[in-house]
């Protein structure tokens, strides 16, 4: 029995509501859909939704094989926002999609697509309290088997409670056919399991948030095996992207384990949000993919990862970092600091942050406490860790970009956005740790420095 066949095998006993309890991985795994939904006794009609790019990558297969085993297919394709260039995962389809999936209530949904389109379906479906399924057109998130989605309300990037599909259909000869930037995605955002786990970690060492290794250790083994099919990921390999989409799977069960996004989101996932909330606010298109943008992160906060690690107690200064932060008035000026935010925005960030930033005594014996411990959070954290330098081999192995300045993001840009995105969320990360040692400003710029360094080996 396979990982997933475990994790899948409980729902399926119990055909549990909103539980992921079959997955076919392979060639011809459409051909398996509408078998397995008469093996499953789901009678019905079908609403197949889609984008205008994954109608033609699998949507007319998906609609050609169900119809063929007697079943009628609603198509619906769903469109941009006309001020928007591409389908965004937003609250307006969000609501569009449940009125018309009420007025088909005893349809099955199948969402035909990747991120975006899955997530629209999750979250429809969720709110209306239906079950769907889902057929990957990408391995390009991580997002399929999760009980979260990515919502994008009042131009804030917010994840919010879902449902998982009941099954899954991922065909690799869909995904080998995608575009490469989506699956060089998909291998991006799986790159950032270390130091999600080990901004989780910290969180626990610092804050008592409860943490388990368990969601982090699901993946040890795909994940090794993913660092090693780098170049087969790059090159649309099917043993590769059977290798991604499997870690894929398994990292989305990682979160439905823990409860939370925390094993697969860390800081370097706030990063990615920040530039896409900037872009947003402009009316600009976004610089990338998420996992694009995730794997340039990750990359980042793993050099800041190091210079956390290398420190000695005696470089902790409660008292001095204390008096830097007397109070919270500072959070009325937030908006100077995140000048290219709407006010709405601002202020959204400033209740997240005023949430766990701490400030006078409260912060000075928060550090007196980390620095007395410090050797025993340091050396767990290195346990968990794994080289910047090994991120950085991964990404170029896989064809993915290395650094800010290959998507847009200018050298000075992507210095701010390390220093101030710690306060889009509630969430202690390692980011919140360093500033409040006064440190991630004069790191920020050096990471940055170091990743846009001219590189003989670099791509």
């Amino acid at each position: 029995m396979t990982t997933l066949d475990r994790l899948t095998a409980p729902a399926a006993l119990a055909k549990t509501p909103g539980r992921t309890r079959h997955v076919t991985l392979g060639a011809r795994a459409i051909e398996e859909l509408p078998r397995w939904l008469t093996r499953d006794g789901l009678a019905g009609d079908v609403v197949l939704i889609a984008d205008e790019h994954t109608i033609v990558a699998a949507g007319d297969r998906v609609e050609a094989a169900l119809e063929a085993s007697g079943r009628n297919v609603r198509r619906l394709v769903l469109e941009p926002r006309p001020e928007d260039d591409h389908l965004v995962c937003e609250d307006g389809v969000i609501h569009a999609l449940k009125a018309i999936l009420a007025a088909n209530r005893h349809a099955i949904p199948v969402a035909v697509g990747a991120g975006t389109v899955n997530d629209i379906v999750k979250m429809a479906a969720h709110e209306l309290d239906r079950d769907y399924v889902v057929v990957p057109t990408a391995a390009s998130m991580n997002g399929y088997t999760s009980l979260i989605a990515a919502i994008l309300i009042a131009g804030v990037k917010r994840t919010l409670p879902a449902r998982q599909p009941i099954a899954i259909f991922a065909d690799i000869d869909v995904l080998a056919a995608a575009p490469a930037e989506l699956n060089r995605a998909g291998f991006g955002d799986l790159l950032s399991k270390p130091y999600s786990n080990a901004d989780w970690l910290l969180s626990h060492l610092v804050r008592d948030v409860p943490y388990s290794s368990a969601p982090s250790d699901l993946l040890d083994d795909v994940f090794a095996r993913l660092l090693d099919s780098a170049r087969a990921v790059g090159r649309a390999d099917h043993d590769g992207l059977t290798v991604l989409m499997e870690c894929i799977l398994l990292s989305g069960f990682s979160m439905t384990i823990a409860g939370s996004s925390a094993p697969a989101s860390g800081g370097e996932h706030l990063i990615s949000h920040y530039w896409d909330m900037e872009q947003f606010d402009r009316g600009l298109p976004l610089h990338g993919l998420h996992g694009t943008q995730v794997g340039i992160a990750t990359r980042l906060s793993a050099l800041l990862f190091e210079r956390l690690v290398a420190l000695e107690a005696r470089d902790i200064h409660p008292v001095q970092c204390a008096q830097r932060r007397p109070d919270k008035a500072w959070l009325d000026r937030l908006g100077d600091v995140h000048d290219t935010l709407s006010a709405p925005v601002v202020a959204e960030l400033r209740d997240q942050l005023a949430q766990k930033q701490l400030v006078a005594g409260e912060l000075r014996a928060e550090l007196e406490r980390v620095r007395d411990r410090w050797p025993e959070i340091r050396e767990k954290l290195r346990a968990v860790l794994m080289p910047a330098a090994e991120i950085t081999e991964a990404l170029r192995a896989a064809g993915c970009p290395d650094r800010a300045s290959r998507i847009g993001v200018d050298a000075a840009r992507a210095v701010k956005t390390l220093r101030v995105c710690r306060h889009m969320r509630n969430r202690y990360v390692a980011f919140d740790l360093m500033d409040d040692l006064g440190l991630l400003e004069g790191w920020a710029e050096a990471v940055v420095a170091e990743t846009e360094a001219p590189d003989a080996s670099a791509p």
